[in-house]
């Protein structure tokens, strides 16, 4: 089956830090091992919120990077970029294109559509439409991915409530999906020893008796830090030990250090500000507990991330997390936006460190190596040679 050395582009808005990202950069990484020449087309990364391009050379992936590739709507724009994507993949003869999030999903389709690309799939990492749009905005967006499915061969989900919701909205039929997930390298979420703890807790000022709390995303609105930190100000004297670990950058940073100013709790929650992705195994390993209050996410990467830790999780019962997240059993799910029943379940575990380790346990024998980075370039192989060798 497998009997062509593949030529692959993999396309994604920016190459800013972020899951979506970073899975593009494993993916390539992985094929590659195998024998398959990748590439990777980007817009630019937003500066503050870090860059991929470093790792990506480190690992000898070629990067290609289009200005005019942008996350916003700009109709003259976005036209010349589906052009000059055109031009990138006919020149390049490309066996197969996939892209990733939802601007590239558009543009990068249609080009790759447009240069009689042999295979065209499209992964949804999250879904552009969402609850919390104007009505004609959501239906707007819902159109285009209709419209975009036309452009490609299978489109594949890092969850099964993406396609469940995506099929709802009748964005093509359930035969042309596939579920695979976001994964990454389980080998290096494995906790490193008491000596790594410590140093990562003194570098945060983190005392020894401290119970850590803890949330990692881009500090903007739909991450739901504000839920989080408004529970905890309602239950901080409750656990006078306890402190949260605010893991990231973003617009809202002030907004949320002023609330925390306001709120006299300066010395109970830490900002760390942007961290590396090979950072992100040692803080997640001082974390006691990690919390979840985004908004709207497919299925947040630090959520296994923790989990393979050994680290239970709360979190908004939305999108995909009821999938790996079992309530009373390795975290807690939690009615979206209800700050009272979070703050509850931040004072149980605090009161219950047992119930802490029981629950790390057991996240970890439940979720195996579904997100193993390993089995995501096998799902991936499967499926490129799958659809190649369909089109023969």
């Amino acid at each position: 089956m497998q009997n062509k050395n593949l030529k692959v582009l993999e396309i994604i808005t920016l190459f800013s830090i972020g899951g979506a990202t970073e899975t593009v950069v494993s993916m390539a990484e992985g094929l590659m091992k195998l024998g398959m020449t990748v590439h990777i087309a980007t817009g630019p990364n937003i500066v503050s919120e870090g860059s991929m391009y470093e790792t990506a050379k480190k690992l000898n992936i070629n990067v290609f990077t289009f200005k005019n590739l942008k996350r916003d709507i700009n109709l003259i724009r976005d036209a010349w970029i589906i052009f000059q994507l055109y031009k990138f993949v006919k020149k390049g003869k490309y066996d197969i294109v996939h892209t990733h999030s939802s601007k590239a999903g558009v543009v990068g389709r249609i080009a790759a559509w447009l240069a009689r690309t042999p295979v065209v799939l499209h992964t949804v990492h999250g879904l552009p439409f969402h609850r919390y749009q104007p009505k004609l905005k959501k239906k707007a967006f819902i159109f285009i991915e209709k419209f975009s499915s036309l452009f490609c061969d299978k489109l594949v989900a890092v969850t099964d409530t993406i396609i469940s919701t995506m099929l709802s909205y009748k964005i093509g039929n359930k035969n042309k999906y596939a579920m695979i997930r976001s994964s990454f390298d389980i080998e290096n979420y494995k906790p490193n020893g008491e000596s790594d703890c410590k140093k990562t807790r003194h570098r945060f000022g983190i005392e020894e008796n401290d119970i850590i709390f803890g949330k990692i995303a881009r500090l903007s609105e739909l991450k739901g830090h504000k839920y989080f930190l408004d529970a905890f100000r309602m239950v901080a004297d409750k656990m006078p030990n306890a402190k949260l670990l605010i893991v990231g950058n973003g617009e809202l940073e002030y907004e949320l250090k002023r609330f925390v100013k306001e709120n006299e709790l300066e010395e109970r929650i830490i900002f760390t500000g942007l961290i590396t992705p090979e950072e992100i195994p040692s803080v997640i390993e001082i974390m006691d507990v990690v919390v979840h209050t985004s908004l709207l996410e497919g299925l947040a990467r630090v959520l296994p991330q923790a989990i393979m830790m050994e680290k239970p999780v709360i979190s908004f019962d939305l999108d995909g997390a009821h999938e790996i997240i079992k309530d009373g059993i390795n975290g807690y799910l939690i009615k979206p936006l209800d700050t009272q029943q979070l703050g509850e379940k931040l004072v149980y575990l605090y009161c219950n460190p047992e119930l802490i380790k029981l629950f790390g346990k057991k996240g970890k024998e439940i979720l195996g190596d579904q997100f193993s980075s390993k089995r995501m370039v096998h799902q991936i192989t499967e499926l490129y040679f799958h659809l190649f060798n369909s089109k023969k």
